[in-house]
């Protein structure tokens, strides 16, 4: 997967998600969602194409996952389901996957359980010295991308609401959602949010 600046354009997206997700397990392809997506504006936005942008969005992350995690998104504690659309977002965002093994598990495993602008100063910088790709993004971009990943981290409930820095909350999740994820070999993932293993 190929590093992309493309998560400015997509937020958290928690309420979207679970209401993709029904479409998703009802066998509904990417098209007929979107279609349903701008008649009946299921998303409750300003125009038709924040629509498709939702909704495709959306579908991308859950068709990253199997079925039962879908599954899981909808039936388990709010909790847990907004882990489970972080690993979606995890899932579909190389760099921001990326992000949550180097830097946000790193930091629960030694105790560190405080996120700063350091933090992501020092993993941006470390990511345009291995890739070009992002060595030649506008620095208005990465300024963006880093409010992006705490406003990911905060709307999955796994950072505190602080302007100077940010506390980790370590997530419980379900203990059957934690076997779903390893039994479908999801447990990279996991481990990124939870700081396990």
């Amino acid at each position: 997967m190929k590093y992309s600046s493309g998560l400015t354009k997509k937020p958290f997206l928690y309420l979207e998600t679970k209401k993709t997700a029904k479409y998703i397990l009802s066998d509904f392809k990417r098209e007929d969602i979107i279609k349903i997506a701008i008649e009946k504006n299921i998303y409750q936005v300003e125009n038709e194409n924040r629509s498709k942008v939702i909704g495709n969005a959306c579908v991308s992350r859950l068709n990253s996952l199997p079925r039962i995690i879908i599954e899981d998104i909808i039936n388990t504690d709010i909790n847990t389901s907004k882990i489970l659309v972080l690993i979606a977002i995890m899932k579909t965002d190389r760099l921001f996957f990326e992000f949550m093994h180097e830097i946000f598990r790193n930091k629960i495993i030694l105790g560190d359980l405080t996120l700063n602008d350091k933090d992501l100063n020092i993993f941006f910088d470390d990511k345009a010295l291995q890739s070009e790709t992002i060595a030649n993004w506008e620095e208005s971009t990465i300024k963006r991308l880093k409010k992006d990943f705490i406003r990911l981290l905060r709307n999955a409930g796994v950072i505190s609401d602080n302007t100077k820095f940010h506390e980790i909350i370590v997530p419980l999740i379900d203990l059957n959602v934690e076997k779903d994820l390893i039994n479908n070999d999801l447990s990279s993932f996991l481990y990124g949010v939870t700081g396990k293993k």
